[in-house]
Parts: C-alpha cells; structure tokens; sequence
C-alpha cells in the first residue's frame, strides 16, 4: 500500500482539489459571515457535517478503495463526484465574495 503513490494518482489529485475548494469555501464563507454580521458557530459544525463528511469523505473513499482495487469504473465515479463537489464549491466562494445586495430602509 503505497499512500505517495496514491496522493500522486488521479484519484489523490482530485481527493486534494476537493479538499482544497472546501477549505476555501470554509474560509471566505467565514468571511463573508464576519463581513455581514452573521457568523455563528453552529455553522462550522455544519459545514464539517454537510461538506467534508457528506460529500468529500463518501467520493475520497470510493476514490480510495477504487484506486487500491484497481477499478476505473470506481475510479471515474469518484473522480466525477469529486470534481462536481469542487465546481459547486468554487460557486460558493465566488458568491461569498460578492457584496450582499442592499436592503431597503423601512419607511414608517
């Protein structure tokens, strides 16, 4: 079991691209959050439950096992799942990183 040659593998590559763009969205989401006032803890806790352990853990391990079982057909669902989850991600970031829309000033 070679780990290095599995990092250096396709299916590494993209476990690492996913892993990346959720770090990223985790990181300018908590800045957008702290930019508009509407950062909350409990948050955190969901994007670990929601991202990491409902989207990157379930495709990485099929990565993983279809790697070391030498499935491509594995492989490519998890290269697929991965490289969806990384393009939503990057979508996230970039709305995170727009300005909130303005809200009207109640007139009494």
């Amino acid at each position: 079991m070679d780990i290095q040659a599995l990092l250096n593998s396709p299916a590494g590559l993209a476990i690492y691209g996913a892993l990346t763009a959720a770090f990223l969205d985790f990181a300018f989401g908590v800045f957008a959050a702290l930019r508009d006032g509407t950062f909350a803890l409990d948050a955190i806790a969901a994007f670990l439950r929601k991202h990491i352990l409902g989207r990157v853990l379930p495709a990485s391990t099929l990565a993983i096992v279809g790697y070391y079982s030498g499935s491509q057909p594995m492989i490519a669902a998890a290269g697929a799942a991965l490289t969806v989850y990384a393009v939503e991600t990057l979508a996230s970031i970039y709305s995170s990183l727009k300005s909130p829309e303005p809200q009207p000033i109640p007139v009494d």
